[in-house]
């Protein structure tokens, strides 16, 4: 069945997969507990909501808890490959069209959008050096199935390939092993940093963020999270990558408070 007669089908339907992964101890069950209630409050579709775990403890009797999906990879290239394992052809038993989201993003509106936009593919288009056209692989949308190759891509790329002409990023190799890539619209998807922030950090030091003036998902990335950001700090240990790291205090900006009103069960 070709994508376009799945987009069909699930626009009559309404009805949609919504994903989540969730290993390791850095995020706790709240966290795919908070994602699941945003996502209810904020469309008017049927949704399967699932969270693809190597923890099912705390998470919420509603959440469907599965298996993180296998993917095989050199621990050199990092830690976030697991989320190549979306591309299987048989993921979860699934079918159809299907979101990815990040435990760590804040939908502050609607999402209904993202669920009737024409396209195969959707992923946000990476705000760094956005001239290299790399996605950010925090809101995916796609089919289950019709992007298997992914993984053979993957599969048949050397490691050093990677780490050489993609930085050793998941996003970057997907957004460039995917054939029909469809960028989400910048004004659905803002950046906590940018959006919410002076670009000034000694400005920032002494700002409080504002909620965003458009966005209907706001995205966290470096060290900030939205735990984090309600209490004006960064997080250390999601800091990625091997720079300069001195922080002499966990202060970054003033408590962005009006994140709790979304970010909630």
């Amino acid at each position: 069945m070709s994508w376009k007669t799945e987009f069909d089908e699930a626009q009559a339907q309404r009805t949609i997969n919504v994903v989540c992964m969730k290993w390791g101890d850095r995020y706790g069950p709240h966290w795919v507990n908070r994602l699941y209630a945003m996502v209810m409050r904020n469309t008017t579709w049927n949704v399967r909501f699932v969270c693809f775990t190597d923890q099912t403890s705390g998470i919420h009797p509603d959440v469907e808890c599965q298996p993180l999906p296998e993917v095989s990879f050199d621990k050199k290239l990092g830690k976030y490959w697991p989320k190549l394992g979306l591309m299987s052809e048989n993921l979860g038993g699934l079918s159809g069209m299907t979101l990815f989201l990040d435990l760590d993003v804040v939908i502050i509106d609607n999402i209904d959008d993202f669920l009737t936009l024409p396209a195969r593919f959707c992923i946000i288009k990476e705000w760094k050096d956005p001239h290299l056209g790399y996605g950010n692989s925090s809101i995916v949308r796609f089919f289950i199935g019709h992007e298997k190759y992914v993984l053979d891509r993957f599969y048949e790329t050397p490691p050093e390939e990677i780490i050489t002409n993609y930085d050793s990023k998941e996003q970057n190799f997907l957004t460039k092993a995917v054939d029909d890539v469809t960028f989400w619209p910048e004004e659905w998807v803002v950046p906590f940093s940018l959006a919410c922030l002076p670009r000034n950090r000694i400005v920032r030091f002494f700002a409080t963020p504002k909620k965003p003036k458009t966005g209907k998902i706001v995205v966290f990335y470096g060290s900030i999270t939205p735990d984090s950001a309600l209490k004006g700090e960064h997080q250390r240990n999601k800091r990625v990558g091997n720079g300069l790291n001195f922080r002499p205090t966990r202060r970054r900006f003033g408590p962005a408070h009006w994140i709790g009103e979304y970010w909630c069960e």
